[in-house]
């Protein structure tokens, strides 16, 4: 029974490897992607229809973090200043919209909300 329980352990381990593997190299290649998206006034329009659609509830009117419906105990980010917790590239930033913050995931996923085009 014991040797069981130490293969277990043994394999639930190297799944946690792995998959801690696989979110880093996510995470440099989400640096590396580009936004396909021109940034020009229909596109920054579009840009603030969705943050007022999906994002000021927790990030606040002002962007500053400070959202009324923010889940109790979390701080989103302030993204009006120049500190960027989940990185700075546009795609880090499409990434962390996309498939939520970890590990808590107080920020939820938007992929089921939102077009890649519209995050």
């Amino acid at each position: 029974m014991a040797r069981t329980h130490h293969i277990r352990l043994g394999i639930i381990g190297a799944a946690a490897l792995l998959l801690a593997a696989a979110s880093t190299a996510s995470a440099q290649d989400a640096a590396k992607l580009k936004n396909p998206v021109a940034a020009n006034a229909a596109s920054i329009a579009a840009g603030k229809t969705a943050y007022q659609k999906y994002c000021k509830f927790c990030h606040g009117d002002d962007a500053k973090g400070n959202g009324a419906l923010a889940p109790k105990g979390t701080n989103p980010p302030n993204l009006t200043d120049a500190t960027w917790d989940h990185g700075s590239t546009d795609g880090e930033i499409f990434m962390a919209i996309k498939e939520g913050v970890g590990p808590k995931f107080d920020m939820k996923a938007m992929k089921a909300k939102m077009m890649d085009k519209d995050i």
